[in-house]
């Protein structure tokens, strides 16, 4: 570790746990798909994707942006492992990272919306002399985040006739996922499973289908398909009830001073001391909202030392804090002061505080690039 005031460890074996448990739950012959956009959800996408490339935890990932998809090639280039595109590209982005080589053709998967795109791409792939791979995404609700089923399944014999694109995958994304309106849920995805029936088989046997993100898993195996997306359940966030997910996350820094503080010293950009105690002992760590800047800005932040919890003594800076640690005299200089990933501390805790939704659990592991990432 070449940071020693502060740094998010993530444990390699949580992944492993995961994923195998996400497996359990889908079958054995469905594939898990890694979901490693938004820079691996805080967890650097880099030494994420490399993880799971080195100990072959799984054959495929998806990024959400095109830019994340030419960094992983670029930092890691992944070998043995595809890389899905999830989100839209413009064919001109595509042509130029295909003619700088910054992005490998056979291992990169694109996600296609529309016709049009279709067309451009394949475009795209005439010219520069290689067969691209593409998923077809199915909007249910044809609201234009996908072809409809009744396109697709109208325009199926010209969409998988494409000379230079190899269409390899079809899958959908359901916005009503996280409603809890189970339902509703199992309604769209009854309208999903109706069109795959009516898929032609030949066409059928080629597709990777998937339809299931971290938040169905657990309650819709049953159209499991082949392939799954596992986003926050792999990272061990939370995905509903009971899943045995492991969190991979700790966020932690390195106690540099301990001081007795008279009242009225400034402790951060907005003095909020209100003179009624004449000493605080402060604990200060080298870490603030610029590294973690929705974690440090909600309420209720709690820091966890040697098994106990304590309250920040004022604002967060953007490059460090503050903690009250008064009335402890065993907190010394060197001491793990841990954010997120021990008890008090873990994602059900600051959410319950913060009265957040779990729908929005993936916030509190976004990290900024200079908060390194430690793999365990």
């Amino acid at each position: 570790m070449t940071n020693r005031s502060a740094w998010a460890e993530v444990s390699s074996e949580n992944i492993e746990k995961n994923i195998r448990i996400i497996q359990k739950q889908v079958g054995e012959g469905v594939k898990v798909c890694a979901v490693v956009k938004a820079d691996a959800y805080g967890h650097g996408l880099s030494g994420f994707v490399d993880t799971l490339s080195k100990r072959k935890f799984t054959e495929i990932a998806a990024v959400g942006k095109f830019r994340e998809l030419i960094k992983v090639f670029a930092e890691v280039n992944p070998s043995e492992m595809d890389i899905l595109l999830l989100g839209a590209a413009a064919s001109d982005e595509i042509a130029l990272a295909l003619d700088k080589g910054e992005i490998v053709s056979r291992r990169s998967i694109f996600s296609i919306y529309n016709t049009d795109m279709l067309r451009r791409l394949d475009k795209v792939a005439e010219f520069a002399k290689v067969t691209l791979r593409v998923h077809i995404r199915i909007d249910i609700w044809d609201s234009g985040m996908g072809l409809s089923p009744k396109e697709f399944l109208d325009k199926q014999d010209m969409i998988m006739a494409m000379p230079h694109l190899d269409v390899c995958g079809l899958y959908t994304h359901l916005y009503s996922a996280y409603s809890g309106d189970l339902d509703e849920i199992g309604s769209e995805l009854k309208r999903f499973d109706d069109m795959v029936r009516l898929i032609t088989p030949a066409y059928r046997e080629k597709l990777c289908i998937h339809a299931l993100n971290s938040a169905l898993i657990f309650s819709f195996p049953q159209y499991a398909y082949d392939m799954v997306r596992a986003g926050t359940a792999i990272y061990g966030l939370p995905c509903g009830e009971n899943t045995g997910l492991k969190t991979l996350m700790r966020i932690c820094a390195q106690v540099f001073d301990v001081s007795e503080v008279d009242a009225g010293i400034p402790l951060s950009y907005i003095n909020k001391n209100d003179n009624s105690r004449k000493k605080r002992r402060i604990a200060r760590i080298m870490l603030g909202y610029w590294d973690l800047p929705l974690l440090l800005t909600q309420k209720e932040v709690r820091v966890w030392i040697k098994g106990r919890l304590y309250m920040l003594a004022d604002d967060v800076c953007m490059d460090n804090l503050c903690i009250d640690v008064s009335g402890d005299d065993d907190i010394r200089v060197g001491d793990k002061a841990v954010l997120f990933g021990e008890e008090g501390v873990m994602d059900t805790d600051i959410l319950d505080r913060n009265g957040i939704d779990y729908v929005h659990g993936e916030w509190m592991c976004m990290t900024a690039d200079r908060l390194e990432k430690i793999y365990i």
